[in-house]
C-alpha cells in the first residue's frame, strides 16, 4: 500500500514537472505587459508636458462633463492633448455634424519591446500632400477624443493628438487595438465641408 501511494506521487510529481516546463515561455515578454498602468503614466506625462508649455499645446476637455472649477486635480483622462505642429490659414472650424477631409496616422504608445503600432493611416511614409488622398468622414462618427481635436481645428493645422483610453476605445479596444489604449494621432484637417 504504501509502495502505491509513494509511485502515485511520484508521478504526480512528475507530470507537473513537465507540465511545468512546457508552460515556460523563451524569455520573451508580452509585449503588452502591464499595457492599462503603462498608457495611464504615458498619459499623465503628457498631460503634464502639455499643461507646461501651453504656447505649443491645446488642452481641450471633453464635452461629456463640466470642466473642473480649478485645476487642482483635474482628471487627465477628460482632456485632449494636441501638440500643435503647423497652424493652417482656413477660418472654418467644423462641428459635429458636419464632414471633414484628412490626413492621418493613428498609433499606440511603443510596446513593451519597443516596436511602434499604426493601426491606421491615409498616408505612407512621410506625408506628401501632394500625393496623399485625404480621408472624408463625418465628424461624429469617430471616437470622442477625435470629435474634441477636430472642432477646434481649422483647415490646414497639422496636430499630434494624444487621446487618453476613456476618450478613445476605453477598456474595450477594438480589433488590434487592446482596451487602455491611449490613441496618439498625426492629423492634418483638410477641408472642412459643413452641413450648416
Amino acid at each position: 500500500m504504501k509502495k502505491s501511494i509513494l509511485w502515485i506521487i511520484g508521478c504526480l510529481f512528475s507530470v507537473s514537472l513537465a507540465v511545468t516546463s512546457c508552460d515556460e515561455t523563451d524569455g520573451a515578454v508580452d509585449p503588452y505587459f502591464n499595457w492599462e498602468e503603462r498608457n495611464q503614466l504615458f498619459i499623465d506625462s503628457i498631460a503634464k508636458v502639455a499643461n507646461a508649455n501651453p504656447d505649443q499645446w491645446k488642452v481641450i476637455h471633453t464635452f461629456k462633463s463640466v470642466p473642473p472649477m480649478n485645476d487642482l486635480n483635474p482628471d487627465v483622462n477628460d482632456y485632449v492633448y494636441c501638440k500643435v505642429l503647423s497652424e493652417g490659414t482656413g477660418t472654418v472650424k467644423p462641428i459635429f455634424t458636419d464632414s471633414v477631409a484628412t490626413h492621418y496616422r493613428g498609433q499606440l504608445i511603443p510596446l513593451y519591446n519597443g516596436t511602434k503600432v499604426v493601426f491606421d493611416q491615409s498616408f505612407q511614409g512621410e506625408l506628401d500632400e501632394d500625393i496623399a488622398m485625404p480621408v472624408v468622414f463625418s465628424v461624429n462618427g469617430v471616437v470622442e477624443g477625435w470629435q474634441i481635436a477636430l472642432q477646434e481645428m481649422r483647415e490646414g493645422d497639422r496636430w499630434e493628438v494624444y487621446i487618453p483610453y476613456s476618450l478613445g476605445y476605453e477598456a474595450f479596444g477594438n480589433g488590434e487595438i487592446p482596451g487602455y489604449s491611449t490613441l496618439i494621432f498625426d492629423m492634418t484637417l483638410v477641408k472642412v465641408y459643413t452641413n450648416r
